[in-house]
């Protein structure tokens, strides 16, 4: 993935593939296409634009089968949008750390459940009870080490994003 800025006011989404995009053969308004619909979904705020602004920040999504055109200089990101996206991340790591802590109280509380005195009393005369308690609290402790892997993951990612931002910055 990269990123590239519009150039001059005007740009269609036809034009904007052909920069970004290596797309040539038999089969180019097939593959222009499906970089296209790509483009679309990796940039909502594009979407329903006939011609692009200049300054437009773009994400170019990796495709699979189809090759990245040169990388495009990001000089002209001005300061203020990097300070945009740098709150963006910033938000978006906050989230990521709320999310997942409700995904481990909610692991945490199956478990806790799993465990409650009357419950594992009724599962000494129920066989299949005892069972799927056992399950249950195997199950929370897995999805809670999953939730504090994918956690772990997400913020590693967001912070690379950061440091890279960073390093765009014209201040």
């Amino acid at each position: 993935m990269k990123f590239v800025t519009i150039k001059k006011t005007g740009t269609s989404l036809t034009d904007l593939t052909g920069e970004v995009f290596e797309i040539k053969g038999a089969k180019a308004a097939a593959t222009s296409k499906s970089a296209q619909a790509a483009l679309r979904e990796a940039n909502p705020h594009i979407a329903g634009l006939k011609k692009l602004p200049a300054g437009t920040l773009v994400v170019v999504p990796d495709v699979p089968g189809i090759k990245a055109g040169p990388a495009q200089s990001l000089g002209d990101v001005s300061a203020e949008m990097i300070r945009h996206l740098q709150r963006a991340l910033g938000d978006a790591k906050a989230v990521v750390e709320k999310s997942a802590a409700a995904q481990a109280e909610d692991a945490e509380a199956s478990a806790s459940l799993a465990k409650n005195r009357d419950l594992v009393a009724l599962a000494k005369q129920t066989p299949e009870l005892k069972q799927r308690l056992s399950q249950i609290v195997e199950q929370a402790k897995t999805q809670a080490k999953e939730i504090a892997d994918d956690k772990k993951a997400q913020i590693q990612a967001l912070g690379q994003l950061e440091k890279d931002l960073t390093g765009l910055s014209p201040e």
